[in-house]
């Protein structure tokens, strides 16, 4: 069963912050390793299509991520990227090229919230597309 939230940790949440902000002004995109809810890690994807508005992860970097995955325990859990304008939303392109349900789809804004937070949301894919999913960050010394 699917996880009705997600909580991810700090420190993967800085990876992709990071990421986002190196890869201007184009997408970033990455993989996201946990298990059902939660993601622990966050590892940077080579983007083959960069450009503002479109990514592909590298095959190469996935099949990286799920080793990495296996030899720590987890699994992947889902992909991130950025979108460079600041909206949330996925875009017509992200809905037209989600294929996997079981995964979560990190979007984060490499512009940071009013209250200086990190801009970022979280979406399942269901048959009428993206349904959006709470996020909650926890510290390093919190337990998932």
């Amino acid at each position: 069963m699917r996880a009705a939230s997600l909580t991810i940790r700090r420190a993967a949440l800085d990876v992709i912050r990071r990421h986002a902000a190196d890869d201007l002004p184009n997408e970033c995109c990455g993989l996201l390793l946990g298990c059902a809810g939660s993601v622990e890690r966050a590892l940077r994807a080579r983007n083959l299509r960069p450009s503002p508005n479109r990514y592909l992860v590298d095959p190469a970097d996935h099949c990286a991520a799920l080793r990495t995955a296996r030899a720590s325990g987890l699994e992947v859990v889902g992909v991130y990227h950025s979108h460079p304008a600041g909206s949330l939303r996925p875009s017509a392109v992200d809905r037209q090229e989600a294929s996997y349900r079981e995964f979560v789809y990190l979007i984060v804004s490499p512009q940071p919230a009013a209250d200086g937070a990190v801009n970022l949301a979280a979406y399942r894919l269901n048959a009428d597309g993206f349904e959006e999913i709470p996020v909650a960050v926890a510290s390093q010394d919190s337990a998932l």
